[in-house]
């Protein structure tokens, strides 16, 4: 998309900040229309950009306008301004298809960033006469003790090449880290072995495959929503199926299966094969870092510790990134509470 000149569509509540933003884009050489409230953005013509501040005049939220401007089939990007957003408004903007979030106060040049950002992110619809074509990850790593994170980071490297967003990148590559340490401690026992992992990225979906050839484990045995809760107040119960029972929280598969939105097992005496499908909505925030390192993923060590500590009102998140932020989220928000050990 061409940042040249764009139409924009502003909401905002009526202040001289909002004049300001307003201003700005009209200075960069944008044609920015001011919208007062929610039925006047869905009677207009779809815009080539939706600017949204937290609330506009008539007290439409800008997340509710969000969802009901994706409801009505809107699909220009939509850049969301807000001054001190919680954890549930990133994550509810995550889910509802924000392409970028900018924080108030506005430092200099971050709306233009913004915008450059959103709209190279945005590709052309796919021609139908045009076999969808996968861009594809394979590696195969030696069990020992690097192996989880070489894998993660690897995967989240390739992620990155693909243009798939951080928020996406960090839960993914965190659920390739809860599959490989799951292999590396259940598998092989004491012997030696090798886990694969295949990744493949498809218009807006990722498939991963992780293999191992280990001893396997009966897949019925194991209750997904068994894991304990990590937050005092959240109650939820899954009827199990009925036999001995092992905790998916010994595995880590309740925590999986939460970071995807599809999860296939299949396991036999001679291995297992786990294959998890991703959405990808679109989404990118501001402050994201555009840089691999260790903190690109949730390792399950740290996740067992951070969820720990929240259960005992111990952990500080607010140095945690938006889309680490995001993945704990997924994470914490299916958690069981049949029993009240620490997650393992």
């Amino acid at each position: 998309m061409n940042t040249s000149s764009l139409s924009i569509a502003y909401g905002d509540k009526p202040s001289p900040r909002a004049l300001v933003v307003a201003e700005i884009l009209r200075s960069q050489g944008h044609v920015v229309e001011s919208l007062p409230d929610r039925s006047t953005f869905l009677r207009q013509p779809e815009p080539d950009l939706y600017v949204l501040g937290r609330q506009l005049a008539d007290g439409t939220r800008g997340l509710d306008l969000l969802a009901e401007l994706r409801r009505t089939g809107r699909s220009a990007p939509v850049l969301l301004i807000d001054e001190e957003p919680d954890f549930r408004d990133m994550r509810a903007a995550v889910e509802l298809g924000a392409d970028d979030v900018v924080l108030r106060p506005l430092e200099s040049g971050a709306l233009a960033k913004a915008i450059a950002r959103v709209c190279a992110n945005r590709t052309p619809r796919p021609r139908i006469d045009v076999e969808p074509r996968a861009h594809s990850f394979e590696q195969s790593y030696l069990r020992d003790e690097h192996t989880v994170g070489r894998a993660a980071r690897e995967v989240s490297a390739f992620l990155t090449n693909e243009g798939v967003a951080h928020a996406h990148r960090v839960r993914i590559a965190s659920a390739v880290a809860e599959l490989v340490d799951n292999a590396c401690r259940h598998a092989y026992g004491t012997q030696d072995g090798q886990i694969h992992v295949q990744a493949s990225v498809q218009r807006t979906r990722v498939e991963l495959v992780v293999r191992d050839q280990g001893r396997g484990f009966d897949v019925r045995s194991v209750r997904l929503e068994s894991v304990p809760a990590a937050l005092p107040g959240k109650r939820t119960r899954t009827p199990a199926p009925t036999g001995k029972l092992r905790s998916a929280s010994e595995h880590g598969l309740g925590r999986i299966e939460r970071l995807c939105e599809g999860l296939v097992l299949e396991s036999s005496p001679r291995g297992t094969l786990a294959t998890l499908t991703f959405e990808l909505s679109p989404v990118r925030f501001v402050e994201e870092a555009e840089h691999l390192g260790d903190t690109e993923f949730l390792d399950p060590t740290r996740v067992r510790s951070l969820i720990q500590s929240l259960r005992n009102g111990q952990s500080d998140l607010t140095q945690v990134t938006p889309g680490m932020a995001m993945t704990l989220g997924r994470i914490l928000g299916g958690l069981g509470s049949d029993t009240g050990k620490s997650a393992s």
